[in-house]
């Protein structure tokens, strides 16, 4: 069968080519030397993006070369196999026809191997797959900018918590280490395994990010604070089984903020340069090993740095822009896909609040594709605090949340610069009653958030049970429901991506 299927590949390949370039027939096709290398470079249709069915007649796809359509491709919309097309415009593109109805959510599928390169048969293009809905009849589809059209593609996303953010104690004495459990070098004791990306995406998550913190396996004693191989190794096993099912990325450097002292920095130039020097040497290797992955994933370049979480300095913030900036540069330095890949950059400490103040600076990027990154736990008494605080919902409670998102939508969305919410969150609480107003509270956040324009990644920390710091929504090895949580995540999931004009913030009630 696989013999029969490439010789008809190879003939129609050399169809194409005699038609296009000259008779030049490319090589036969063999199976152990087809490559994934074709580059999708643009849709015209973005993922999560709402749009007129009446509108739309031909969803196209760009990439980076000829391309040619496999006969045996079975490219499907919403199940129903779909033909594609040469493009219309260019040679450079397929075109997909399709007939959309309003009011529709549609997932376009085109599997590893359906999009073919002319000139060299052994190039295929990796899967596709694109989420998109129609807005019911007479509905306004949501404001269309590039900010909007970024953070829709977001969605709902999800923490793997502190997993990578502790180690065994094995590496050079002095190294941060955290000591979470005595039984495994994970901080939440686990391995994750494919199924737990699988899963995620199952449930409807969009887009998962992975703390890192990369000192405690970095060689304090080679000069280039190189990471070691292994732990890269399993870093990018993880990013690319959350890739295969279809999630975005974003990968960060997470608890590294022990060495990456702002406060220290802004009172030294010495402190400054050398946490300079490590900086550019560790994003330099993570950028280096994910250069050629594609447009799922964002690298985020720092997490929540910060001396007194009470207090932010004017030399702590000028110390913060000027480091966003100098990973920037080390990242785009490195080129391939990093050369324009988005780039989500957080304020001092990943407080909104001090995103919104002046002194806050976006780095200078000739790509023009960052992203302001903040965290919200608001109220901190009713969602972290110890212990936590037993009431929230009045008018004054909402207000604060809304004013605050509103107030990221006009500084950053409205001007067309994305922001999102790189984690959010609430700890359980100890009653039944208790955790219907925790559920109250994560609905009525997340729809708040989708009225300002912002993706938001939940926090899991996969600390089951009830108090300060408990955050269990999936178990991190294979993504199955912990604590009870389907019903409230897929409500939270509902909250942020639903178009439905009838879901106001007014229509929420603690149930």
């Amino acid at each position: 069968m696989k013999r029969n299927f490439y010789g008809m590949l190879s003939l129609l390949l050399s169809s194409l080519a005699l038609l296009s370039c000259g008779g030049d027939e490319p090589e036969d096709v063999k199976p152990d030397v087809l490559r994934e290398t074709i580059v999708l470079r643009s849709a015209s249709l973005a993922e999560g993006s709402q749009v007129d069915a009446s509108s739309i007649k031909t969803i196209t796809l760009s990439y980076n070369t000829r391309v040619a359509v496999n006969p045996e491709a079975n490219i499907t919309l919403n199940g129903q196999v779909v033909k594609a097309q040469e493009g219309s415009i260019t040679r450079m593109a397929i075109d997909i026809p399709v007939s959309l109805e309003p009011g529709t959510a549609y997932t376009l599928k085109v599997p590893a191997g359906s999009v073919l390169a002319v000139e060299d048969a052994t190039q295929t293009a990796p899967a596709l797959t694109l989420s998109f809905t129609t807005k019911k009849s007479g509905e306004q589809a949501l404001p269309d900018n590039d900010a909007m059209a970024l953070t829709r593609r977001l969605g709902f996303g999800w923490n793997l918590g502190n997993h990578f953010d502790s180690y065994d104690g094995s590496n050079a004495a002095g190294n941060y280490r955290i000591t979470w459990s005595q039984t495994a070098p994970w901080w939440d004791g686990v391995n994750p395994t494919e199924d737990l990306y699988k899963n995620l995406a199952k449930a409807g998550v969009k887009t998962v990010r992975i703390p890192v913190t990369w000192g405690c396996y970095e060689d304090m004693n080679d000069g280039r604070y190189t990471i070691e191989p292994d732990y890269m190794a399993l870093v990018r096993q993880n990013v690319l089984w959350a890739k295969a099912a279809g999630l975005n990325v974003v990968l960060n450097t997470h608890h590294d903020e022990y060495w990456q002292d702002a406060f220290a920095a802004s009172a030294s130039t010495t402190a400054n340069e050398e946490t300079k020097a490590r900086i550019l040497a560790t994003w330099t290797q993570i950028a280096e090993a994910f250069k050629d992955e594609g447009e799922y994933l964002i690298l985020e370049t720092f997490n929540e740095l910060n001396h007194n979480w009470q207090s932010a300095t004017s030399g702590e913030i000028r110390i913060m822009n000027e480091w966003n900036q100098f990973a920037l540069n080390a990242i785009r330095a490195t080129g391939g896909q990093n050369a324009t890949r988005w780039i989500a950059v957080p304020s001092y400490q990943s407080n909104p609040g001090l995103a919104l103040r002046d002194g806050f600076q976006i780095p200078s990027d000739a790509a023009g594709r960052l992203i302001v990154a903040v965290h919200c736990y608001d109220p901190y008494d009713f969602t972290l605090r110890n212990p936590l605080s037993t009431s929230w919902g009045g008018e004054a409670d909402k207000l604060a949340i809304t004013t605050l998102l509103n107030q990221l939508k006009a500084k950053f969305i409205d001007q067309n610069i994305p922001c999102y919410l790189g984690e959010f969150g609430c700890s359980r609480h100890a009653t039944e009653a208790e955790n219907r107003m925790r559920d109250y509270y994560l609905e009525y956040f997340c729809r708040a958030a989708h009225f300002a324009g912002l993706a938001a990644c939940l926090w899991d920390n996969f600390n089951p049970g009830e108090g300060s710091e408990h955050h269990a929504y999936f178990d991190h090895v294979d993504g199955s429901w912990r604590d009870g949580s389907e019903l409230v995540v897929k409500t939270m999931i509902k909250a942020i991506t639903s178009t439905d004009e009838s879901y106001t913030l007014e229509s929420i009630v603690m149930k």
